[in-house]
C-alpha cells in the first residue's frame, strides 16, 4: 500500500498524493476543471508546481486551481477512508500516520480558496458505503471477463456500450468522466455483473499513452455514445395547470419513460392529485436523479432503450435509501411469468398501459395514503374525472 502524503497550510488542507496514479488522477481533473489548458496546447507546463506558479503571478485563476487541486484532494481523503476501512476489517488495526514539519519558505503548495473538500470526500463515502461498495475500488479498472454469460444477461444495446467501455484501461474514475454519470450511480449499473465474475476489477499502474500527454488528444476521457443525447428535458419537473396545486410538501411521484405523451398523461394526472411530479426520459440518468429527488413512488417503464425496467428495478433496490420505495412497472406486457420476474427484481406492483387515470389513482392511493405528508384526500381524488 502506498503511503499518502497530506499537505497543512496554516490548519488548512492544501494537496494531497500518492505514487499510485498521480499522473492519471491529476490529468483527469484537468480535464474536468481545466479542459480547455488541454485543448488550446498553449505550451504551458500543466504540472501542479507551474501552475501554482502561474496563480502567485495572477496569470491563473486561484478559483480554478483551488477546485482542480480539490477534487485530487477529495479522491485521496476518500482512497483513505476505503482503505483505512478495510484495513481494519482484515486486522482490526488503524492505520498509522506522521508528520514531518517543514520550513513554510520552503513549502511547495500554496493556499486555495475554501472549499468543502472533508464534506464532499465523506458525503462521497457516505453514498459508496450505502450502496455496498466498500469491496469496489474506484482506481481499478473494469474488464469482461465471460463476454458470453454477460451477453445472455444483458440487452444487445447494453453488451455493445459495455463492450466498447470496459478495456482494463480506465478506471471506475476515469469512466465517471467519460460517460458524464457519477460514480456511484455509474458503478452500481454493472456491480451485478461483477458479483456474477463476467466483469472483474483489475488493477493498472499506469497511464496510456493518449491521457499521459498533457497536450496531447483527451479523447480517450470523451463522452461516448452509451446513452441518447441528452437534453434539459431528460430531467425534469413538470408544472401543469390543475384543479389541485402540490404544495410545497407535497410527496413526490416519479416516472421513468422516455416517451413525452405517457409523461405528460402521468404528469397531468399525478399534479392534479395534489402531488409532485418528476419525469426522467433518460434511464442512464435515473440513478444520479433519484438520489437528487428521492420520491416516495416510483413508476417504472418495462421497455426503454439501452436500460429495460428490470434491469434498472433492480439497480434502484441495491441503494439502501430505495429499498422500500414503492416501484411500480408500467407495461403492456401483463402476463405472469412478466409478474414473477418483476417479483425477482424487487418491484411493488404492475399497472398497465394505456396510462389511465383510474389505474394511476388506484396505485396513488394504495401506496401513497399513508403518507403523512400527502396534500390531497382521497374523497377529493374520486371527484375527478374518470378519463384523462
Amino acid at each position: 500500500m502506498a503511503p499518502w502524503l497530506l499537505y497543512f497550510l496554516a490548519g488548512q488542507i492544501v494537496w494531497a498524493n500518492t505514487r499510485t496514479h498521480a499522473q492519471r488522477r491529476w490529468h483527469r481533473h484537468l480535464l474536468k476543471h481545466c479542459p480547455e489548458l488541454i485543448k488550446q496546447d498553449s505550451g504551458v507546463d500543466l504540472t501542479y508546481n507551474e501552475l501554482a506558479r502561474l496563480v502567485m503571478r495572477k496569470q491563473f485563476s486561484r478559483e480554478r486551481f483551488s477546485e482542480l487541486a480539490a477534487g485530487c484532494i477529495s479522491e485521496i481523503l476518500f482512497d483513505i477512508v476505503q482503505q483505512g476501512t478495510l484495513h481494519f476489517q482484515t486486522s482490526r488495526k488503524l492505520l498509522v500516520y506522521q508528520t514531518s514539519p517543514r520550513d513554510a519558505a520552503k513549502f511547495p503548495c500554496i493556499s486555495l480558496q475554501h472549499l468543502p473538500v472533508w464534506e464532499q470526500a465523506q458525503q462521497d463515502w457516505k453514498m459508496w458505503k450505502q450502496a455496498n461498495l466498500i469491496d469496489i475500488l474506484p482506481n481499478q479498472a473494469p474488464t469482461i471477463k465471460q463476454p458470453q454469460k454477460l451477453q445472455e444477461h444483458t440487452s444487445s444495446a447494453t453488451f455493445r456500450a459495455l463492450t466498447g467501455l470496459l478495456d482494463g484501461q480506465q478506471t471506475l474514475r476515469d469512466l465517471e468522466l467519460r460517460v458524464k454519470q457519477p460514480l456511484t450511480p455509474l458503478t452500481l449499473s454493472i456491480l451485478p455483473h461483477i458479483r456474477n465474475n463476467f466483469i472483474r476489477m483489475v488493477a493498472i499502474d499506469k497511464l496510456d499513452d493518449q491521457a499521459a500527454s498533457a497536450h496531447g488528444s483527451s479523447s480517450a476521457y470523451q463522452t461516448v455514445g452509451v446513452s441518447r443525447q441528452t437534453t434539459n428535458t431528460s430531467s425534469h419537473e413538470v408544472s401543469l395547470n390543475s384543479s389541485v396545486k402540490p404544495s410545497g410538501n407535497s410527496p413526490t411521484v416519479l416516472y421513468i419513460d422516455d416517451s413525452p405523451a405517457d409523461s405528460q398523461a402521468m404528469g397531468q394526472i399525478v399534479q392534479t392529485a395534489g402531488y409532485r411530479y418528476v419525469n426522467i426520459a433518460d434511464p442512464l440518468q435515473a440513478l444520479p436523479q433519484l438520489l437528487e429527488v428521492k420520491p416516495e413512488l416510483i413508476f417504472l417503464d418495462l421497455v426503454m432503450p439501452i436500460a429495460n425496467g428490470y434491469e434498472l428495478c433492480a439497480q434502484i433496490r441495491r441503494i439502501s435509501a430505495f429499498r422500500d420505495i414503492p416501484i411500480v412497472i408500467v407495461t403492456n406486457n401483463d402476463g405472469i411469468s412478466d409478474r414473477v420476474r418483476a417479483k425477482v427484481v424487487g418491484a411493488s406492483g404492475f399497472m398497465g398501459k394505456p396510462i389511465r387515470q383510474t389505474r394511476v389513482l388506484k396505485v396513488l392511493k394504495k401506496y401513497m395514503q399513508n403518507n403523512k405528508n400527502t396534500a390531497p384526500t382521497f374523497q377529493q381524488q374520486s371527484q375527478l374525472s374518470p378519463s384523462v
